[in-house]
């Protein structure tokens, strides 16, 4: 068998349990997802700085599951979703906020704030507390199509995955025995079966597993790689930030 062939039945083991919700442990990183959504490319960038976005910023917790929440819709309710959330207690009581950097600070960095836009353009946060029920539904079954995985792209190295036709912002990680593997859920899939919901993904195999041990991949302009656990330079011209998520569990809260 081909060593590609190879790395996606490893892929597919290793998301069989895939349901469309990804649990988060490390609360910064939702955060960072929920707060820059799953924009990719030069736009996501320029959207992680608040430019031509909204000035309000949104938090959705779930007081029944004791969870925070966050949404990534495929075009539609047929096509792929993702429901990320991470286990805590509430970080505020109050619906609104005028000053959501005086919260935010405990949990992100001021590089980490600058690169949201959140402290410059003085954004408010709105703290949203409700229960998602259909979506959650849907992918315990009671709902959904059949659930069908497939790899739509294996790369062969990592500049290629993170960079190699629209930039990514974030990467999800899921540990393994022969290496950890870098994923990403596409939201369109081309095929689609009658009574059979398709989820396709692109995946990177690192056997290193270095990455995991890492909080960003970061690519500078001439293609060259670090992987670095603090965000020291926000000018997205020159350096490409690529934010590493561990995923805690496939479980279905």
């Amino acid at each position: 068998m081909h060593k590609i062939q190879e790395l996606k039945q490893k892929s597919l083991e290793l998301l069989k349990n895939f349901k469309g919700a990804l649990e988060i442990a490390d609360f910064k990183k939702f955060l960072l997802v929920n707060f820059s959504s799953h924009t990719s490319g030069p736009a996501g960038m320029l959207s992680m700085l608040g430019m031509g976005e909204s000035t309000a910023l949104t938090l959705s917790y779930d007081p029944m599951r004791k969870l925070y929440f966050h949404k990534i819709l495929g075009a539609n309710q047929d096509l792929s979703q993702l429901f990320l959330y991470t286990k805590r207690e509430p970080i505020m009581k109050e619906f609104f906020s005028k000053d959501p950097v005086s919260i935010l600070k405990d949990f992100l960095t001021p590089k980490e704030l600058e690169l949201l836009g959140i402290g410059a353009k003085r954004k408010k946060m709105v703290h949203v507390a409700a229960s998602e029920f259909q979506m959650l539904e849907s992918m315990r079954g009671t709902q959904q199509k059949t659930i069908q995985l497939d790899v739509d792209m294996v790369y062969d190295n990592l500049e290629s995955f993170i960079a190699g036709y629209d930039a990514r912002s974030r990467v999800f990680l899921i540990k393994g025995t022969g290496g950890d593997l870098l994923f990403d859920v596409n939201f369109t899939p081309l095929a689609k079966k009658d009574d059979v919901n398709l989820v396709t993904f692109d995946v990177y195999l690192d056997e290193s597993k270095e990455i995991g041990k890492h909080a960003y991949i970061m690519m500078d302009q001439d293609s060259k790689i670090k992987f670095i656990d603090e965000v020291k330079d926000t000018n997205v011209q020159n350096m490409l930030y690529c934010l590493v998520v561990p995923v805690a569990s496939f479980n279905v809260p």
